[in-house]
């Protein structure tokens, strides 16, 4: 004798059928873990990808103050040794400071050449960009070469 459950099915397929619908849900659950996942590494390294071409950004615009800040300094705009000085707007977040130290020959003589070095600096996120040339200081008004 066979017994019956619902409808006209035996009972040992309606457990068959049970076990597969188990197993389709096992894979589901599975596959929506590894979509997380993946979901997840990819956003890290969006993020971290985006971390770094701001910080480029930051360095480059840095570099570009720097060397805008050396030649302001040779056409006598700007004075080394005042210590940092921030930026007018729109480069409030950034300061700048200029470096001076006379360069010495191999033997330890002065010569008339000035190593200058222009350091910058932005608030948030913090950047620091250093610039240095050897210059050769002007003459003042009046003197001879």
């Amino acid at each position: 004798m066979k017994v019956r459950g619902r409808g006209d099915m035996p009972c040992e397929k309606r457990v068959v059928r049970a076990d597969a619908q188990g197993a389709v849900l096992l894979e589901v659950i599975l596959a929506l873990v590894l979509l997380a996942a993946a979901a997840t590494i990819i956003g890290a390294g969006m993020g971290r990808s985006i971390d770094a071409v701001e910080r480029m950004r930051l360095n480059l615009h840095a570099a570009d103050l720097a060397a805008s800040v050396l030649a302001e300094m040779q056409l006598g705009l700007r004075t080394p040794g005042n210590g940092p000085q921030a930026f007018e707007i729109p480069f409030e977040h950034w300061s700048w400071e200029l470096r001076s130290a006379p360069v010495e020959s191999e033997l330890g003589n002065s010569s008339k050449l000035t190593l200058v070095e222009a350091v910058i600096r932005h608030d948030d996120p913090p950047v620091v960009h250093r610039l240095a040339q050897v210059i050769r200081p002007q003459a003042k008004a009046g003197s001879t070469p």
